[in-house]
């Protein structure tokens, strides 16, 4: 039976499941994680009854599916999930003839139709080097998903922004996190640029703590009668001008507030 398969290889998984392997039948799909290293994980997709002259249009069907896998489970906890090597694509024809590196070998098409007309053909496989990286995950076990994890590709660059922030590190990380949370959320709920998503209860009040972090000096009097209520110990100094203003030497945004990470995931899923 002829079918078109790609193998993706992930790696720096965060969460820890339960089980090491899932089948999606109806969407077509397998995901199995590295006995030996949890972190690491692949998923194979595949497409059955491809013709081979419909070979190159499927594949680009079937990496669409692998993207909106790793942005899906990059927004589960996976911020830091990435690709691993090159994927491997195979082709089977109706005998089950196994053909590799489809995309190497642009003429593969013919080589198949050659050998399912019994005619002959050459036919060279190409092997590339792989490299490791490694990583850790010490959460506690959770089920894989029942469905085939997909994100929609018009979230990507939101998605990337918010992966951003998970692997920020630093003295200011939770102030760098808030900014790029919230630019998420401004983006999705912009009246004319935006998706149509309507702006959450708290998102003014998320406004004014991302306006506070974002400037050493804040004299916006909206958002100093804002955060001097819910932290009064920061310091308000007058100018010359005797103008107020809140003195922020060192940020003081405490981990609590970013009550915007709960929100975007909200958002996406």
């Amino acid at each position: 039976m002829r079918k078109l398969q790609i193998a993706q290889c992930f790696e720096n998984i965060q969460t820890t499941y339960d089980q090491s392997r899932i089948t999606w039948k109806q969407e077509c799909a397998e995901f199995s994680l590295n006995e030996n290293d949890p972190t690491s994980g692949q998923l194979t997709v595949w497409q059955v009854g491809v013709a081979p002259e419909q070979i190159f249009t499927e594949i680009d069907g079937l990496e669409c599916k692998i993207n909106q896998f790793l942005l899906a489970m990059q927004i589960r906890d996976n911020a830091r999930m990435r690709k691993k090597d090159e994927a491997a694509i195979k082709y089977y024809a109706k005998d089950g003839r196994e053909f590799g590196d489809l995309k190497s070998f642009p003429q593969i098409v013919d080589m198949i139709l050659k050998h399912e007309q019994g005619e002959s053909y050459a036919h060279i496989s190409l092997c590339l080097p792989k490299f490791t990286m490694e990583a850790s995950c010490t959460s506690a076990p959770v089920p894989l998903p029942s469905i085939l994890p997909q994100a929609l590709l018009k979230f990507e660059r939101q998605i990337g922004i918010f992966t951003s922030a998970e692997n920020f590190s630093g003295p200011y990380l939770v102030e760098h996190q808030l900014r790029n949370y919230f630019l998420i959320m401004e983006e999705l709920c912009d009246e004319k640029t935006g998706m149509g998503i309507s702006k959450p209860d708290f998102y003014n009040d998320l406004k004014k703590v991302r306006d506070f972090i974002s400037h050493g000096v804040c004299n916006y009097p909206k958002t100093m009668s804002f955060i001097l209520e819910g932290f009064p110990e920061l310091k308000v100094i007058n100018d010359e001008n005797d103008k107020k203003y809140i003195d922020l030497i060192e940020p003081k945004v405490p981990t609590s507030i970013l009550s915007g990470h709960t929100a975007i995931l909200c958002i996406f899923g």
